[in-house]
């Protein structure tokens, strides 16, 4: 698709986003945004990559949600390197911080609040201007002339090709819409969104999902046993009492199948089998999972915090203190390690449950957190998300590498960057009770 202006925004802008896209597109001016414009089963990191690349402009709506959006941030980052005109359109009072401040600060900004709507005009006039292209100086006559062109004169014409199509296609599309029903173990959903591949995997993700009943715990590492402490564990150090709401966790890891019913499987996998955990996620990759599913079904599913993480781990009210999920003194008993010379991931399950039933919260697969990462504050906590900025992402549970079986532990930590795709990495779905 050729396109002039790429609208960069967050997920919580996207009415802000999807309003100033139709105004440019009513002026002729041709737009590229997600997800909008990515193919269903794409890679959405290389489109938008090429998005930017070929667009002449790029539009970023600013806002406090837009400052902390990791994708926000990456396609600044490539609209800065390829020396693009970026245009930011203020949403709120928001200010400039870190790495925004550094790209944007010097830019003419549009500040379009309190009512956003009121600067469309503004953002024509520029996006025109930065493009070579003519508007009337009267843009708001220049907007609503086009929307009147296209009601009195093509409005016939259209009215009849939707007519014509839909006698058309009206039995074909009938027979393809796909009604999706599911009502089980306190889970509702109802949608149309789905096509029938994807409603066997919804139905198998929520089939799975296990209601964790709340409750207080010490998270972090108060172990005392000095043989069960290892260099990994200084991530975990400055105990402290959580306090966690009810929550639903699935029983195993996601599965290739149920990630390739919504996106390819391509480079996401070091061996591929449809049972076996999903791997080779970046925490974008495993983000974007859950706003999808998170889109069709209504529900709030995301990753797991790292409270949750850990409390579900340990067993919940039902924990009897394993080091391991499930087990203290063999891991071999509840993980699949290096002990099993695996080249990847092993098929879902298999191995011994923990106190609520979960599999594979030890080995198998690492598993992507919420949280960014930092070191912990030695204070009481409820329902806590981590910290609001930071560098790297949590990950939770050791995988089939890792030598040092105490490195596995319930309490140990890892990190990584978000955007890199991480060997052995997958993720766990939870679904947090609105």
């Amino acid at each position: 698709m050729n396109h002039d202006v790429f609208i960069s925004y967050s997920s919580q802008n996207k009415e802000a986003a999807q309003a100033i896209c139709h105004t440019l597109e009513q002026n002729e001016i041709k737009c590229w945004m997600a997800p909008r414009d990515i193919p269903p089963g794409s890679e959405y990191g290389d489109l938008i990559d090429e998005a930017i690349k070929k667009a002449s402009v790029v539009v970023v709506l600013f806002s406090e949600t837009a400052a902390t959006s990791l994708w926000v941030k990456g396609e600044l980052n490539i609209a800065f390197e390829e020396q693009k005109v970026i245009i930011p359109f203020r949403l709120d009072k928001t200010p400039l911080k870190g790495q925004n401040r550094v790209i944007l600060n010097q830019k003419h900004w549009i500040d379009a609040y309190p009512d956003y709507k009121t600067k469309f005009n503004d953002l024509l006039c520029a996006v025109a201007q930065s493009i070579g292209k003519s508007i009337d100086k009267d843009t708001k006559n220049t907007v609503e002339i086009k929307k009147d062109y296209k009601k009195h004169i093509l409005g016939g014409i259209i009215t009849a090709i939707i007519l014509v199509l839909i006698a058309i296609l009206y039995p074909k599309f009938k027979s393809s819409t796909h009604t999706y029903v599911y009502d089980n173990n306190g889970l509702h959903v109802n949608t149309t969104k789905i096509s029938p591949s994807q409603s066997e995997a919804l139905t198998s993700i929520l089939d799975k999902m296990v209601l964790v009943e709340g409750g207080d715990f010490v998270m972090g590492n108060n172990y005392k046993d000095i043989d069960c402490l290892t260099e990994q564990d200084s991530l975990s150090k400055n105990p402290h009492n959580v306090s966690l709401s009810n929550f639903y966790i699935s029983k195993y890891e996601l599965t290739q199948k149920e990630w390739e019913a919504f996106f390819s499987i391509e480079g996401k996998c070091i061996e591929y089998g449809e049972n076996k955990a999903i791997d080779m996620l970046s925490w974008e990759d495993a983000q974007i999972y859950c706003d999808t599913l998170s889109s069709i079904t209504g529900l709030d599913i995301s990753l797991p915090t790292e409270a949750q993480w850990e409390y579900a781990a340990r067993g919940g009210k039902k924990s009897k203190g394993h080091i391991f999920s499930g087990h203290t003194f063999d891991i071999r008993e509840v993980a699949w390690t290096s002990y099993d010379e695996l080249t990847s991931g092993h098929e879902i399950g298999g191995k011994r449950v923990n106190e609520l039933g979960l599999y594979d919260m030890t080995g198998n697969v690492s598993e992507w957190c919420k949280d960014y990462y930092a070191e912990y504050d030695s204070v009481s906590v409820i329902n806590p998300n981590g910290p609001q900025t930071g560098i790297y992402k949590v990950i939770r549970g050791g995988d089939f590498r890792i030598q040092n079986y105490y490195d596995m532990k319930t309490t140990t930590r890892y990190y990584a960057s978000p955007f890199v795709n991480r060997k052995a990495t997958g993720l766990r779905l939870v679904i947090n009770i609105k």
